[in-house]
């Protein structure tokens, strides 16, 4: 097998990146494996290296995406159909919110633990002909992920407050921030036609730290879809806190002003033009977005320590009661 480390120089503010480097060299020198270190200059460019890398041969390839959550959406997205070539990821982004779905996530830092990986098969999200490997937000929250994006840039915020930063930035602005359109889950429709936030997940958080779908699996043949109606600023007051640590569906005081779905579609139809985000990078839809699962689309190679997180039973059901509702 030859390992390439796809390296996003931007990711994490660049800081520790030729430390990894020289990592990267000290521990394939020492074993011996055949590697390659490509570092990325432009946007889309990690999609189209790992695209024609696995066309020009037949030898097993993995990929490891070093950054954040947008550089392992890239390499991913350049893995489909590819029959030869593996996922893997080295977290050097702000939020690193992907490997939240894992124990032991400082084990993807240990260079000769991630050569020792094991595979396993990880499902996508199909957004318009284009994929998701985390979660897709629209709303209040992709409005805060635009302001997070500047206050990352900011020398005076600490990256880990950039999400919770842009959340007091953006309150202000809670009745402008809407997403207007109908969404039908599986085919059915929600009720209403304005919403404050929209989430649909394959992962678990989002926004460095946020557990919006609790009981999301990254493996599971299902879309997690979390619909929050309008909400007053009291109301938001009230959700923010059990939104962050994932007890929306078990709080009992947590007040009911979302639908919490599994399906293995959602179509939105927009009444304007809208911006979503897609594993923390912004994107603008015309007029519809259509999702659905990828199912085990990906081999995703992982430290042997780091297990996919077990979804709390307690969870899973406080899930399937909802998505009956």
């Amino acid at each position: 097998m030859k390992h390439f480390f796809i390296m996003n120089p931007a990711a994490g503010k660049g800081t520790k990146f030729h430390e990894l480097i020289d990592d990267i060299h000290k521990v394939c020198d020492r074993r011996g494996v055949s590697y390659e270190i490509h570092v990325t200059e432009k946007i889309g460019e990690a999609t189209e290296f790992v695209k024609m890398t696995c066309a020009s041969t037949d030898e097993q390839l993995r990929f490891y995406a070093v950054g954040g959550d947008g550089t392992i959406n890239e390499v991913a997205s350049g893995l489909i159909g590819a029959k030869n070539g593996e996922l893997a990821v080295i977290p050097m982004g702000t939020g690193n919110d992907f490997v939240k779905n894992f124990e032991n996530t400082d084990q993807f830092f240990d260079i000769d633990s991630q050569l020792d990986g094991e595979t396993m098969d990880i499902d996508l999200i199909k957004w318009n002909n284009r994929y998701a490997v985390n979660l897709i937000n629209i709303g209040f929250d992709c409005e805060i992920a635009k302001q997070a994006a500047i206050n990352r840039r900011s020398v005076f915020i600490p990256s880990k407050l950039a999400y919770t930063t842009g959340i007091i930035q953006k309150i202000t602005q809670l009745g402008t921030a809407l997403v207007h359109g109908r969404v039908y889950f599986d085919g059915v429709s929600h009720k209403g036609n304005s919403h404050q936030i929209c989430v649909f997940a394959n992962g678990q958080f989002y926004g460095g730290g946020y557990k919006a779908a609790p009981a999301a699996s990254i493996d599971d043949g299902v879309i997690d879809c979390c619909v929050v109606r309008k909400v007053t600023l009291a109301e938001l007051i009230q959700l923010i806190g059990p939104y962050k640590e994932g007890s929306l569906l078990t709080n009992p005081n947590v007040p009911q002003v979302f639908v919490y779905k599994k399906c293995e579609r959602v179509d939105l139809v927009f009444d304007h033009p809208t911006d979503i985000c897609v594993d923390g990078e912004i994107e603008r839809v015309k007029d519809s977005l259509t999702l659905s699962v990828a199912h085990k689309a990906v081999k995703f190679s992982r430290p042997k320590a780091c297990q996919v997180i077990p979804v709390d039973p307690v969870v899973l059901r406080a899930a399937k009661r909802c998505n009956k509702r």
